[in-house]
């Protein structure tokens, strides 16, 4: 079953989960939080049936410092929040035989741990995978060996504070200079490339100017957006700052983008437009939009604050 904010077409993002689990309910983290938490990067063979509580995978690569191999269990969550529960119990989403790349995190069991039942993990299938660089809601459809090539340097850069900016940078630029693509035919291949860039650059710190980002920014499509006021919070410039809050006054803006420009202009740093997004609290929307989807989706108690609870809650850290 696939669930797309929006209903965006040609399934946009993509994301499978089991119907066995929505007896319980999280708080979904976010990829940057997963990456920040996890211990290991590997390629995976599913060795299990699908549906099971614990799940035996073959590494058939590891990423980085880490030297995982062999056969291993997976049997755990590592940053499972629930919502509610029924007592139903969580199960693991691997397919026997299928590939999968995985965040993962070493376990009191002897065991490996996925982040929850719906995060952490990449299926490939068909040469492509099914990636995650901003949050599971969000996903594209990308080829293997570009979400190989990103996520080798935004792993290294998380573990290490290092990566080869070469095999990236390039990447970055050549998409980030084309036109903001759509969900059409012709077009939803540069567009999942597109987020793909713009993500990679978010999770790798790098500053991008405004007037590459605007066009991204302004543009119909909602992802692009997201993604590219997200990556403005890298640069510290007052004009990006200016800019932002310009955004975030502006009414015809839904909350779940002024949201994303509220956290991107706080991570600007700049104080003086941080004073006055907090002056102007008292002005913007107490409702929430929050990621959407399906109300039987067990991600349905992801927090998303409002406007101004995201201004109170960044004000108090």
């Amino acid at each position: 079953m696939m669930f797309l904010r929006r209903l965006l077409p040609l399934l946009v993002f993509i994301f499978c989960f089991q119907l066995s689990a929505v007896a319980e309910t999280w708080d979904e983290p976010w990829q940057k939080e997963i990456l920040q938490k996890a211990d290991f990067f590997v390629l995976v063979k599913a060795l299990t049936e699908e549906d099971t509580p614990v799940a035996e995978v073959e590494i058939l690569k590891s990423f980085g410092e880490s030297n995982l191999s062999g056969k291993i269990d997976i049997n755990g969550f590592y940053m499972l929040d629930l919502t509610s529960s029924s007592g139903h119990g969580l199960h693991l989403p691997f397919e026997k035989d299928n590939l999968y790349y995985l965040f993962l995190k070493k376990n009191e069991k002897g065991g490996y741990s996925l982040p929850t039942p719906t995060s952490g993990y990449a299926k490939v299938e068909d040469g492509n995978v099914s990636a995650t660089y901003r949050h599971s809601y969000h996903q594209a459809l990308l080829p293997q060996e570009i979400y190989e090539q990103t996520f080798t340097e935004i792993w290294s850069f998380f573990k290490t504070g290092k990566y080869n900016e070469s095999a990236v940078v390039n990447f970055i630029n050549a998409n980030l200079s084309k036109a903001p693509a759509g969900f059409g035919e012709n077009e939803i291949a540069t567009f999942f490339l597109q987020h793909a860039a713009l993500e990679t650059a978010y999770l790798l710190n790098r500053k991008v100017e405004l007037s590459t980002l605007k066009k991204f920014v302004e543009t119909d499509n909602f992802h692009s957006t997201v993604s590219a006021l997200r990556l403005l919070g890298n640069n510290n410039s007052k004009e990006v700052a200016t800019y932002l809050l310009q955004f975030i006054s502006q009414k015809d803006k839904d909350n779940f983008t002024k949201v994303i420009a509220i956290k991107a202009l706080w991570a600007t740093g700049d104080t003086e437009h941080q004073q006055k997004l907090l002056s102007m609290k008292g002005k913007l929307s107490e409702k929430s939009e929050g990621f959407g989807g399906n109300i039987m989706d067990p991600r349905v108690g992801t927090h998303f604050p409002s406007p101004r609870q995201a201004v109170e809650e960044l004000s108090k850290q």
